[in-house]
């Protein structure tokens, strides 16, 4: 793939946002390992993890699970350290979904509509 020199901040479709407070996602790969992370930032399209544990390769789909925002599955893109990025593999129902967790994420002590509780 030819990137032009640019660099990955300049290859983003998506604007991150930082999370306003440490929010855990449970992360399954295809072996079955159930791993939990912390959201280090965010964006509509998918999210940087950190965790100490090591999982999920570069090109292997994982699930994502959120108490409040459910289940979505993802792809590894990259993996540094202890930092991990997830392009969120998105459905037409997901989309919705993934707009209103990433509100969720980003405005903790906001109102909080019944029907994305």
């Amino acid at each position: 793939m030819e990137n032009n020199g640019l660099s990955a901040e300049e290859r983003r479709m998506a604007p991150r946002f930082p999370a306003s407070d440490p929010i855990s996602l449970k992360v399954v790969d295809r072996e079955g390992k159930v791993v939990i992370t912390t959201i280090a930032d965010l964006s509509f399209g998918g999210f940087c993890l950190k965790s100490n544990d090591e999982f999920a390769e570069v090109g292997e789909q994982v699930t994502l699970t959120h108490s409040i925002a459910g289940e979505f599955k993802g792809e590894v893109m990259w993996h540094r350290g202890d930092q991990i990025g997830v392009r969120v593999i998105m459905s037409s129902g997901d989309r919705e979904k993934l707009l209103q967790y990433t509100c969720l994420a980003l405005y903790p002590d906001k109102d909080i509509p019944a029907q994305i509780k």
